[in-house]
This record gives structure tokens, sequence and C-alpha cells, in this order.
């Protein structure tokens, strides 16, 4: 069996692996639509907007979710500090402290997820595969 503690511990070992994959699959991504964009006129072909978007915007998230665990968390601290006075005080976290970084983390995951499958049909439909 394990312990509530254990269980969180794992869970915030797996949501941060995911985001470090999750990171490294959208820059991925990125240079995908690069080495794909269209030579001639616009750099970027209308095909590969929505890709470049959305794994755009799942980088985008992927830091908001860092920048806003770590501003919220930096509140709490020092508002439970100014009330105990002592880094060793057992205080109650709120549920709610944490759900704009799930959000985040979710919302990040569909795009990139979205991302990689805009780029898909991108390339089915470029080599006319499967169609």
């Amino acid at each position: 069996m394990k312990t509530l503690a254990e269980i969180d511990k794992a869970k915030n070992e797996a949501t941060g692996r995911a985001s470090d994959v999750a990171r490294q699959l959208a820059f991925a991504g990125l240079a995908v639509v690069w080495i794909l964009r269209e030579a001639s006129g616009n750099p970027i072909g209308p095909t590969l907007v929505a890709p470049l978007l959305l794994l755009v915007a799942a980088l985008t998230l992927d830091l908001l979710q860092y920048v806003w665990c770590s501003f919220i968390w930096t509140i709490f601290y020092n508002y439970q500090f100014e009330k105990h006075k002592s880094d060793g005080a057992k205080i109650d976290i709120p549920d709610a402290i944490n759900w704009i970084s799930y959000a985040c983390f979710w919302l990040k995951i569909l795009a990139l997820v979205l991302g990689w499958a805009s780029i898909a049909d991108a390339v089915l439909n470029k080599w006319k595969l499967f169609v």
C-alpha cells in the first residue's frame, strides 16, 4: 500500500515528466513544420498555420503553467510564513491552489495532440496518402 504523500509524489513526477516530453515534442513539431513549409510566396503555407499555432500554444501553456505555479506557491508560502512564523507549521493546502496549473497542463497536452494531428493531416494531404 502507498501513502497519499507517495501517490502525490508519483503524480508530480509523472506530470513533470509528461511536461518535459510535451516540450520536446512541441519543439520537434516546430522543426517538422519548418521542414514542410512551402518555398513559394508564403513561408508557412495555410495547411501548416494551425499546427504552428497549436504547437506555439502548447509551449506558451507550458511556460504559463510553471510561471503560475511559481507565483501562486510563492504567494501562498509567504502568506503562511507570515501567519505562522515557521517553516515547520502544519497547514491545510486548498485544492483550488493548483486548478490553474492543472488546466494549463491539460490544455498544453491537448494543444500538442491537436498540433501533431494537424501536422499528420497536412502531410497526408500534401502527398495524397490514404486519400
